[in-house]
C-alpha cells in the first residue's frame, strides 16, 4: 500500500441491518426494439424473411432481397391488405391469429415470382449472410406453386464463384408446404449469399424463409442466453417498453413462420434496423422458456392501447390458468400443462407522455387500466399489477393512482441519465462526473419524491411499491458502452442496495441488456460490456441482508454498499471510485465483529473510459490494518468487491 491520503471513510456496523436485498432489483428488459432481438438475442439470419413492407419500386421484390432472372420474369409482392395485384388473389402465408384484430398495412405479404420462358434461371437472393466454417445451419422455406416444380436453394460465396451448399426441392402444387434442409458451412464467409431459384415457365410463391444455426435455444442464440445468466437476470420485463403497444400476444400461438410481422407505431424510434417491422421470433412460450433457463421471474406488459379487458384476462389465463380453463387448455395442448405462474404484469407502458397509442390522460388511462386489472385479477387474484403513467405530473397521482390504488400494486418509474458527449479534455471530466453521480444526485431525489406523493394520495394501510423498470443512459442503444457507463451502472446498483427498502422500490429493470448496454452481440460471438461486468459483480449482493450505512455524499468520489450473506455469514462490500483521473484510498471500519478476514478482493479497472473501453479483472489492493480496519486503494474509475469472514 502507498501512503496516499484517505479519500473516503466508511463505518460498517454489521449489526445495523434493515432488511433483505431483493433479487428483483437487479432485473432487465427484453424489448423487441432496434437490435435487441434482431441480430441480438434471436439467432435468425435472414433479413425480412416474411417479405413485409412495400415492394421495390422497379422490380417488385421485397426489401432486402435481389431479383434473379431475365426480363420475362416478374416479381410481385402479394399482400393481404394492399392491392398491388388483383384483389381476388391475396393468398399469403403469414397471418394474425385474430383476423379482426387491428393491423397496420404492409405486414402480411408473400413473394411471387412469375417466369414466362423455359430454361432460364430466375428467383430471388439475399447477400451479406454470415456463415462460419464447421457450424451446422438449418434452412427452412415455405413454398407454393400453381404446378409442381423443382426449386433450388443454394448458398454461395460472396462473389458467387463457390457453392457452399445446394439442395433441390420438389415443390408440391397448390397449397403451402414447408421444406427443411441442414448443412455444415465449409468456409467462413461473413457475406455469403442465399438464392432460391427455378428454371421453367411457371409461378413460385415464397411465404417465409429461415436460416438458423442448428444449435439454438428456441430460436435464440445460446451464447447470448449464457451471458444473460452471467449478468444475473432475476426478473425479465417483456415485450416492452414502447413495443408493448404494438404487440399481439395471440399471434405467438401460430407457427413461428406463420406469425405475421408487426409494424411498429414508432418505427423510426423502435425498429429502425428492420425498417419498422418485428418478425415475431419470440412469443409467450419462447419467452417463458428463456425465463426458466436463466432463472428469471417473467414480467409481462400488456398492450393497453389495443387489447380489450377480455384479451388481457385471456393472456393471464393462458399463462396461469389450469388445463380445464379455456386458455389454460390451449397452453396445455401446446405441450405446457404446468402453469407458467407469471406473477408480475404491467398495465401498458409510459402512458401519459403522448408517444404511445391509447389513453394518455390520467382519467382515460385509469378507466381502461381498471377494467383490464379487474378482468386479469378475476382470472388470477394473486398476480401483481404495475400501473403505467407520467409520474412526474401531479395529476397522475390524484386522477389516476387514486382511482386505481385498490386495483394495482406498484407504479412504474423510468429514468435515463444524460449520455456523455466529450471524452477528452476538461469537459470530459465534467461529463463523466455528471453521469456517474446521477444516482446520488438525481435518482434518489426523484424516488423519494414519488414515495411522498404515493403516501399522500393513498390510504395508509395500502402499500404501493415503485417498479423502477427502465433505467439507463440516453441514447445507450446507438453507441457501444464503455467504462463510464459501467461506473454509472455500479453506482445505481449500490444505490439500490442501500436505499431501495427506504423508498419502497420493489422491482428494478435495466433497459436493456442485449445490444443496448450490457451485452454486445456480433455475428460470430458475444461479450459483456463494462455494464454487464458490473451486473455480474453485484450478484454477490443478491438476496443478502443490507447494512444501513451513513448517508452518502451525493458528489462523493467513492460510493459504497454493504450486505451480509446469510448462508456464509460473510460481509460483502462494493466500492465504486467515481473519480475520472485519480485513484482513491478508502478506509473501512467494521463494527460488530471480533475479527474480520479478507477472503476476496475483486477489482474491475481500466486505463480509460472511452466509448467501447473495457474493464480488466484484477485483485484489489487492500491492507488489513487491524482486526476491524481495512484500507483499499481503488484505481481511477474502478469497481471493487470485497468479501470478509467475520469472527
Amino acid at each position: 500500500m502507498t501512503s496516499q491520503k484517505i479519500s473516503a471513510e466508511f463505518t460498517i456496523d454489521i449489526g445495523r441491518t434493515k432488511g433483505r436485498i431483493s433479487k428483483l432489483w437487479f432485473g432487465h428488459n427484453l424489448e423487441h426494439t432496434r437490435s435487441c432481438m434482431w441480430r441480438g438475442l434471436c439467432a435468425q439470419l435472414i433479413r425480412n424473411r416474411k417479405f413485409a413492407g412495400k415492394p421495390h419500386q422497379l422490380m417488385g421484390q421485397a426489401a432486402e432481397w435481389y431479383p434473379i432472372g431475365p426480363s420475362q420474369t416478374y416479381f410481385l409482392l402479394d399482400s393481404s391488405d394492399n392491392s398491388w395485384i388483383l384483389p381476388d388473389d391475396r393468398n399469403v402465408y403469414t397471418r394474425h391469429y385474430n383476423t379482426d384484430q387491428r393491423r397496420r398495412r404492409h405486414e402480411l405479404n408473400c413473394q411471387r415470382i412469375q417466369a414466362y420462358v423455359n430454361g432460364e434461371r430466375c428467383g430471388i437472393g439475399q447477400d451479406r449472410l454470415p456463415l462460419f466454417a464447421g457450424r451446422e445451419y438449418e434452412v427452412r422455406l415455405v413454398l407454393r406453386s400453381s404446378e409442381g416444380m423443382s426449386v433450388s436453394a443454394s448458398f454461395l460465396s460472396h462473389d458467387g464463384k463457390k457453392t457452399y451448399f445446394e439442395t433441390t426441392i420438389e415443390v408440391l402444387p397448390n397449397d403451402w408446404h414447408s421444406y427443411v434442409a441442414v448443412f455444415a458451412a465449409p468456409d467462413t464467409d461473413p457475406e455469403a449469399r442465399m438464392e432460391i431459384t427455378f428454371n421453367r415457365m411457371g409461378e413460385l410463391a415464397i411465404g417465409a424463409v429461415s436460416l438458423l444455426p442448428k444449435y439454438n435455444f428456441h430460436g435464440m442464440r445460446t451464447d447470448v442466453v449464457e451471458l444473460l445468466k452471467e449478468i444475473g437476470t432475476p426478473i425479465l420485463r417483456w415485450p416492452g417498453g414502447n413495443f408493448a403497444g404494438d404487440y399481439r400476444w395471440q399471434d405467438g400461438l401460430l407457427d413461428i413462420d406463420e406469425r405475421g410481422p408487426l409494424n411498429s407505431f414508432m418505427e423510426i424510434e423502435t425498429l429502425p434496423h428492420t425498417f419498422g417491422f418485428d418478425f415475431h421470433e419470440v412469443g409467450t412460450d419462447e419467452y417463458i422458456a428463456l425465463c426458466q433457463e436463466i432463472g428469471a421471474e417473467p414480467f409481462i406488459s400488456i398492450n393497453l392501447a389495443w387489447e380489450t379487458p377480455e384479451e388481457s384476462a385471456a393472456w393471464v389465463e393462458y399463462c396461469n390458468g389450469s388445463p380445464d380453463m379455456k386458455w389454460g387448455k390451449v397452453r396445455a395442448e401446446r405441450g405446457h400443462p404446468e402453469s407458467y405462474n407469471v406473477k408480475y404484469w404491467s398495465l401498458g407502458n409510459e402512458m401519459g407522455y403522448g408517444h404511445m397509442e391509447g389513453p394518455n390522460d390520467p382519467g382515460a388511462y385509469a378507466k381502461k387500466a381498471k377494467a383490464c386489472a379487474e378482468g386479469m385479477k378475476r382470472v388470477d387474484p394473486s398476480i401483481t399489477l404495475v400501473t403505467s403513467g407520467a409520474w412526474s405530473k401531479e395529476e397522475w397521482f390524484s386522477d389516476c393512482l387514486g382511482p386505481l390504488a385498490s386495483h394495482v400494486d406498484y407504479i412504474s418509474h423510468h429514468e435515463y441519465a444524460p449520455f456523455m458527449t466529450h471524452y477528452t479534455g476538461e469537459k470530459s471530466k465534467e461529463d463523466f462526473k455528471n453521469l456517474v453521480t446521477v444516482p446520488t444526485q438525481r435518482t434518489i431525489k426523484e424516488m423519494k419524491d414519488i414515495r411522498n406523493k404515493i403516501n399522500t394520495c393513498v390510504r395508509e394501510d395500502r402499500f404501493i411499491g415503485i417498479s423502477f423498470d427502465e433505467w439507463n443512459c440516453w441514447y445507450a442503444w446507438y453507441r457501444t458502452p464503455g467504462v463510464a457507463e459501467g461506473i454509472y451502472a455500479a453506482s445505481m446498483l449500490n444505490l439500490f442496495c442501500r436505499e431501495a427498502l427506504d423508498v419502497g422500490m420493489t422491482i428494478g429493470c435495466y433497459f436493456e441488456p442485449v445490444n443496448e448496454g450490457a451485452v454486445i452481440v456480433d455475428p460470430g460471438g458475444s461479450r459483456l460490456t463494462p455494464v454487464g461486468q458490473a451486473f455480474s459483480l453485484f450478484k454477490a449482493h443478491h438476496g443478502n441482508i443490507t447494512i444501513n450505512l451513513a448517508p452518502q455524499d451525493p458528489e462523493g468520489l467513492v460510493d459504497a454498499a454493504a450486505s451480509i450473506d446469510e448462508d456464509s455469514g460473510d460481509l460483502v462490500v462494493t466500492l465504486v471510485n467515481r473519480n475520472s483521473d485519480e485513484s482513491c484510498k478508502v478506509k473501512l471500519s467494521i463494527v460488530g465483529a471480533k475479527k474480520v478476514a479478507l477472503s476476496e478482493g475483486f477489482l474491475l479497472r481500466s486505463d480509460d473510459f472511452l466509448p467501447a473501453s473495457v474493464f480488466d479483472e484484477a485483485e484489489a489492493d487492500t491492507t488489513v490494518i487491524d482486526d476491524n480496519t481495512v484500507d483499499a486503494t481503488l484505481p481511477k474509475h474502478s469497481i471493487a468487491r470485497l468479501r470478509f469472514s467475520c469472527g
